[in-house]
């Protein structure tokens, strides 16, 4: 598990549990959500809304970051780099 600088678990943690089909593979659901995030923060922080539903406090609640969107999305790849990392390690 990976090991953030919070008190808390988040949801995100937990979800590194759970599991998904993606392509004919399986993949964390935490790392799934991860990876959209960072590219809809990506396009929010350009001034585009990436679907209906996006709230940037539900990026926020999820993954236990704070700032603009721009920060949480360099935050976000800080924290899919130390899962790439952990992985490569772990083989």
């Amino acid at each position: 598990m990976l090991n953030l600088k919070h008190k808390h678990m988040t949801q995100f943690e937990i979800d590194l549990e759970k599991t998904i089909n993606v392509g004919g593979g399986v993949m964390p659901k935490a790392i799934w959500n991860l990876i959209i995030s960072i590219r809809d923060c990506k396009l929010y922080s350009k001034g585009l809304k990436p679907h209906r539903y996006f709230k940037i406090s539900d990026v926020k609640w999820y993954f236990g970051v704070s700032g603009s969107a721009d920060k949480i999305a360099v935050q976000l790849e800080e924290i899919l780099n130390r899962y790439k990392e952990q992985m490569a390690n772990m083989s």
